[in-house]
């Protein structure tokens, strides 16, 4: 290889190091104010400031607040799906969806976590002031709900008794659903202007015991019809 053919590489790949550095620094800039202040609080103006970088740079790498925004989405989704690698038990579910999004155990939750619960009120709340319908942002959170939907689907059917699967295979959807609105709910009220003091540790168990209990009785069901065959 010629030298300059190599240093025109070496260059290059500077060039492009530098570049995704940039885009990350814009990404985590905009994940820290978006969780505070939302989406329409959160302008191309503040993550510049906040990212250190100029205004200019952050228009190179997103056209536009929505285009940055859909990319913080899929930042965010890579995030969760590593977050949320295999079999996932009711308990772990509610415990990091309930305890760990309030902020009673923070270590539990991610930024790019609380992002995507908040991106389900900008999504599904366009009269409160939430997105519109033909933004692209909407457009990426419901794709993205709908594939993590069915990938919770998949991990709770995995920690689930064989036996409650074979007898009820839509137990595991309607415990998804139901966890979810666990979830989606206790979000809501964690951050109204009528929250109380709750422990939220607790209901997130109490949540837990309930769902568990209704996975105890489909096992009994399914013992009970195995011995009168």
């Amino acid at each position: 290889m010629k030298q300059g053919t190599r240093q025109d590489g070496d260059t290059r790949g500077t060039r492009q190091a530098r570049s995704d550095r940039s885009r990350e620094q814009i990404l985590g800039a905009a994940l820290d104010l978006a969780v505070v202040h939302g989406y329409q609080g959160t302008t191309m103006a503040a993550v510049s400031t906040a990212s250190g970088l100029p205004i200019g740079s952050v228009y190179w790498h997103f056209k536009n607040k929505e285009q940055l925004f859909v990319a913080l989405l899929e930042h965010c989704y890579e995030v969760w799906k590593e977050v949320h690698s295999g079999p996932e038990g009711l308990r772990r579910k509610l415990s990091r969806g309930i305890a760990g999004l309030s902020g009673a155990d923070p270590e539990q939750y991610t930024k790019e976590e609380a992002l995507l619960k908040a991106a389900a009120v900008w999504a599904l709340s366009r009269q409160l002031g939430g997105l519109a319908e033909d933004s692209e942002v909407r457009a990426a959170y419901l794709r993205m709900r709908a594939e993590m939907f069915r990938a919770d689907v998949r991990r709770i059917t995995e920690s689930l008794p064989a036996d409650v699967t074979r007898r009820f295979p839509e137990v595991a959807t309607k415990l998804t659903v139901m966890s979810l609105a666990l979830t989606d709910g206790f979000y809501v009220h964690a951050n109204s202007e009528v929250h109380l003091d709750l422990d939220f540790g607790e209901y997130a168990d109490l949540a837990a015991q309930a769902l568990e209990g209704l996975v105890a009785g489909f096992a009994r069901r399914a013992a009970e019809e195995e011995q009168q065959r």
